[in-house]
């Protein structure tokens, strides 16, 4: 399966490296971080909505999407594009921001439907991406755990 993905020839890899390895979850990650910005922008303005949906929520569920897209998206970057030496760091950050985007998605889908439910595409969307957050974070835990019991077999082939 590794051959399925885009192989990079720079070692470190570039940015644009990595967005070709993972041109989704970059592509997700950035959809969470910029939708949760405008999100912001709209508690903070009186007069700019991001969403129709938006204006019949609750201010605390609002906040809560805000919250949830900016700082999962931000995190999901990070993580993804993670060059320190301890690459259990970034997996572990890149989980943490898939969570918070899911959370994201979800509560904002959620919210959509009760006020909209025949708007299938305005709530179908943002479940789709948290599904697609949580498939994210499920694969993360699953390679790191590959990893971690390639490294013992080695450490234990060593001895």
């Amino acid at each position: 399966m590794p051959t399925h993905v885009y192989q990079p020839l720079r070692n470190p890899p570039t940015w644009l490296d990595r967005l070709l390895v993972h041109p989704l979850d970059m592509t997700v990650a950035l959809i969470a971080f910029g939708f949760g910005l405008l999100v912001a922008i709209s508690v903070a303005s009186t007069t700019f909505s991001p969403s129709k949906s938006m204006d019949q929520m609750p201010l605390v569920v609002v906040v809560l999407v805000a919250v949830f897209l900016t700082s999962g998206g931000a995190i999901s970057l990070v993580g993804l594009n993670w060059s320190g030496d301890e690459v259990s760091k970034g997996w572990a950050l890149e989980r943490f921001g898939w969570l918070l985007s899911l959370g994201g998605f979800a509560v904002f889908a959620i919210s959509v439907s009760w006020h909209y439910p025949g708007s299938v595409f305005s709530w179908g969307m943002p479940l789709a991406l948290s599904i697609g957050c949580l498939l994210r974070f499920i694969s993360l835990v699953l390679i790191e755990r590959s990893t971690r019991k390639i490294i013992t077999e080695t450490e234990n082939d060593q001895q």
